[in-house]
């Protein structure tokens, strides 16, 4: 089954708690900052059961191995994992210029980084040059079939079959001015 929902509930009318009676999932940007732990345990106490919630982000993580991206790394997926049994899959964006062998050597240590902390779902929005390579290692790719599982954005249709996610930019409707949600909801690094 293919959940779909919206980039954000933020400004959805009714706030989160409308949101999820009207979508079994939510693409949350963890883009600038990663989602505080006050705020992930409240919107998990919110979500109905069943209900998924994906990340995406985090533009900190420079697809170089080193101290600073494993601390980077590791906070980010601890983070996502707080959402337990409402993980839904983290969509990560490899920049322009990334090759394939700089891509392995950084997928060698998020293999060993997912060692640590347990496997994360991960979609990668990437190149076409590097989708060999993602693939060969079993991870899904954006707006791609083939994968593990689905993870597609802004889709132009919605495929009839699959497993996975489907998450659509909100429409000026859906996303009306709320106060509940004026604040912003994450941690500053």
């Amino acid at each position: 089954m293919i959940l779909e929902g919206l980039r954000g509930y933020r400004g959805y009318p009714g706030g989160f708690k409308a949101y999820a009676k009207a979508f079994p999932t939510v693409e949350l940007s963890w883009w600038h900052r990663v989602g505080d732990r006050k705020t992930i345990s409240r919107l998990r106490a919110l979500a109905p059961e069943g209900f998924r919630f994906s990340v995406y982000g985090h533009q900190h993580l420079t697809f170089e191995p080193s101290g600073e991206e494993r601390r980077t790394l590791r906070r980010f997926l601890r983070r996502f994992r707080l959402f337990g049994d409402k993980r839904g899959a983290v969509r990560l964006l490899v920049p322009p210029g990334v090759g394939p062998a700089q891509l392995a050597r950084w997928l060698d240590f998020l293999e060993e980084v997912q060692e640590e902390l347990g496997p994360v779902p991960l979609a990668f929005q990437a190149e076409k040059a590097l989708h060999p390579l993602l693939r060969t290692r079993g991870y899904a790719l954006v707006n791609q079939t083939g994968g593990p599982f689905l993870y597609l954005v802004d889709p132009g249709e919605t495929p009839k079959e699959g497993e996975g996610y489907l998450y659509r930019s909100p429409t000026p409707s859906q996303a009306a001015p709320s106060a509940l949600h004026s604040r912003a909801e994450v941690e500053r690094d």
